[in-house]
């Protein structure tokens, strides 16, 4: 039921129409206020608006133009206005759409049709109020929202931005725009590929991404995607740069120390916990180290908590820059992982070293952190000088869990401080002791080259065809000026590891061809063979360095017997079969050493550029009382005969040994029963010495011919 409120204001100069009129529209129930032309009727919307304008175009003073033209201006486009007119032609109707009209009755007016007429007409008004209210609504809340809208279509052009587009500057729009010109392409795949995802699923699509902005700014925005039909979607982008700086701050507070900007006990216990997976994993060795700053308490006690702030800083920065891996500790293993530092509180510190290759590296660490520690603290009115004490636990020796690991290091340090503070200790005392004692020979083993601490004795090979002795190996012996004599069981393992191997065996070489150059200027034509180690074969120069030394000490290259372990050709293949073919074409002859201890298959041995093989000495040892080891030597030398090599056995410590290994047919024999390692000296006296050795068929192969 339409009801009075609608109130429509009717301009007429024709009395009669208005009255009918007037009565029609009163009839379908709207309100109705008549004016004679039309300054009346601007005269009375001006005193009380109207929903609606009716105005006839032909009106003495102001026509139906003109004061359609003045309503429009005044109160804008919304109002409804229908102009009556008598003429039909298009002249009139177009200048009555130009001053503003909202729709045309033709005079003579059907009075039964015009009640609906102004239905429909209201109708459409209300409806436009609605969207407008609408519209408002929308409006407010797309203003109250922090985001940045904007409509996308599915070709990735932007088609409206919606709101704040001062949140998101990089952001425009026009007619030819794409994501792809404001944004880097990784960031528009994820546009394209969530609303993809939108439109498949019907889902409301969430990602985050970071970008730098002009001047380097970097800025964080979180996106959410919403479909609006097949091929528009709405995208609404939030700046939450704030927020992660937030959240940055927050995880910082919960995981840093504030004081040092070093990882707190917190964040320690969850890096401990994942090395100790990771190292669980790989069957890898970690270390522990847990420090404490020796008479820190004094300070702050003498000189106040805000100095006492600023030497742990200073402690922590020194701790710091004395735990790179590579200025500590050399590495084999190329996916070494980082040094983790923390402070756990007070001037407590700890330190944990993943892949430890050995116990000494995490001594090393200790050691040079205390190094750092022990120079001047420089303050204002003073130097304070501070040591620490450090103990240090292994996993997983001292623990598998990381409560028990830093439990221990922390008993370590305890038993430090108790050994006289400015000490480092390991978990396991036993362990400490040798872990020192194995840092300070590979310091000494380092100078030993330079202090000339090195010398070479000689074990010699008596040829039993020729009853002589006419070979002899080079062995290498250290002198330590405080220590005395060194076993080579002990430093030559050390010098592989940290790779003083490669200048060790370079000396061995160049003093042994030197000095047996001496048996050839007396006389003595005699062979000399030298130990290889892995690390030497695989150094590219290794080969042009042994001509070198041949050159420099004019010893015949048919003369030197390079020795090499099986254990060595198994590992390194193809390149160490290359070198030893370079070697062989240089007259250079090739021994395999500790033959039977390692995996060599037929097709492989019968590839090497060999000319002896040196039966191992654990088969010789027992030779006489194990059949076993008798059946292996006489299969090594049969093997070797077979393959066009010669065989020395090595180990022998009996007559009945060398007896049966000459009935085999072996050609060279070394070994204590013959000679202990010798001086130069000694071996040109021995070299003259003949020595006859009757062949003797074992007593095993006796019974089995019985």
């Amino acid at each position: 039921m339409i009801t009075e409120s609608f109130r429509i204001l009717l301009a007429d100069d024709d009395a009669t129409v208005r009255l009918l009129m007037q009565a029609a529209l009163e009839k379908a129930g709207f309100y109705v206020t008549v004016a004679c032309d039309g300054a009346e009727a601007v005269r009375l919307f001006e005193a009380r608006s109207a929903d609606m304008v009716m105005l006839d175009v032909e009106m003495p003073g102001m026509d139906g133009y003109e004061v359609c033209s003045y309503l429009r201006k005044k109160i804008g486009d919304e109002l409804p206005i229908m102009m009556v007119t008598g003429m039909d032609d298009m002249q009139s109707i177009n200048r009555s759409f130009e001053a503003g009209a909202t729709d045309f009755i033709a005079k003579p007016i059907n009075w039964n049709l015009i009640a609906y007429r102004i239905l429909y007409l209201r109708r459409g008004y209300l409806n436009m109020l609605a969207l407008k209210v609408a519209n408002a609504r929308s409006k407010a809340i797309f203003s109250a929202i922090p985001d940045t809208m904007f409509i996308l279509s599915d070709k990735g052009r932007i088609i409206d931005i919606c709101s704040h587009p001062d949140n998101t500057p990089w952001l425009t729009a026009d007619v030819e725009n794409t994501l792809s010109q404001n944004l880097p392409e990784q960031i528009v795949s994820l546009y394209l590929g969530a609303a993809d995802r939108a439109r498949s699923h019907g889902t409301v699509e969430l990602f985050e991404y970071p970008l730098k902005l002009a001047g380097e700014e970097i800025r964080y925005y979180e996106n959410r995607i919403v479909v609006i039909d097949s091929q528009e979607t709405l995208c609404l982008v939030r700046d939450i740069t704030e927020r992660k700086d937030s959240e940055n701050k927050i995880f910082h507070l919960a995981y840093f120390d504030n004081l040092t900007g070093l990882p707190n006990r917190q964040s320690f216990m969850e890096r401990l916990e994942g090395e100790i997976k990771r190292a669980k994993y790989t069957g890898n060795k970690l270390a522990v180290l847990f420090l404490d700053l020796d008479g820190f308490k004094s300070i702050n006690d003498t000189m106040g908590h805000n100095t006492g702030d600023t030497v742990l800083q200073w402690a922590a920065e020194r701790l710091q820059s004395s735990t790179r891996p590579s200025d500590f500790v050399s590495r084999n293993n190329a996916e070494q992982s980082e040094v983790k530092l923390a402070r756990l509180g007070g001037d407590e510190f700890t330190v944990v070293i993943p892949n430890l290759p050995r116990a000494e590296d995490a001594l090393i660490l200790a050691h040079r952190i205390r190094e750092a520690m022990r120079r001047p603290f420089h303050l204002e009115s003073r130097d304070v000088v501070l040591t620490a004490s450090i103990g240090i636990a292994l996993y997983p020796d001292d623990g598998i869990d990381a409560e028990t690991l830093l439990k221990h290091a922390d008993t370590a340090m305890y038993h430090a401080k108790n050994e006289g503070r400015d000490n480092c200790q390991f978990y396991n005392i036993d362990l400490t002791s040798r872990a020192e004692k194995r840092m300070h020979l590979e310091n000494d083993l380092r100078n030993a080259l330079q202090q000339n601490e090195f010398y070479l004795v000689y074990q010699p090979q008596l040829d039993v065809a020729e009853e002589s002795f006419r070979s002899a190996e080079a062995l290498i012996r250290w002198q330590h000026p405080k220590q005395g004599l060194i076993s080579p069981d002990d430093f030559i393992p050390l010098a592989e590891e940290n790779g003083l191997i490669i200048p060790i065996g370079e000396w061995v070489l160049r003093t042994a061809c030197t000095e047996a150059a001496r048996w050839h200027q007396n006389g003595k034509f005699l062979q000399v063979a030298v130990n290889l180690s892995p690390l030497q074969i695989k150094n590219p120069n290794f080969v042009q360095n042994v001509f070198d030394i041949l050159d420099e000490t004019s010893f015949p290259p048919d003369k030197l017997v390079l020795e090499i372990t099986e254990g060595a050709l198994m590992e390194h293949g193809e390149n160490t079969l290359a070198t030893l073919l370079a070697l062989r074409e240089h007259h250079i002859q090739i021994a395999l050493d500790d033959f039977g201890t390692g995996y060599s298959s037929m097709n492989y041995l019968k590839r090497l550029p060999i000319n002896h093989i040196k039966v191992d000495q654990s088969f010789v040892r027992g030779l006489q009382d194990n059949k076993e080891n008798l059946a292996i030597v006489r299969a090594i030398i049969s093997l070797a005969k077979n393959l066009g090599f010669s065989v020395t056995a090595e180990g022998i410590e009996s007559l009945n040994q060398a007896q049966i290994l000459k009935y085999f047919g072996c050609e060279t024999l070394q070994g204590y029963y013959f000679s202990k390692p010798i001086t130069i000296q000694e071996m040109l006296v021995l070299s003259d010495k003949q020595w006859s050795i009757q062949a003797l068929k074992p007593q095993e192969e006796n019974h089995e011919s019985n």
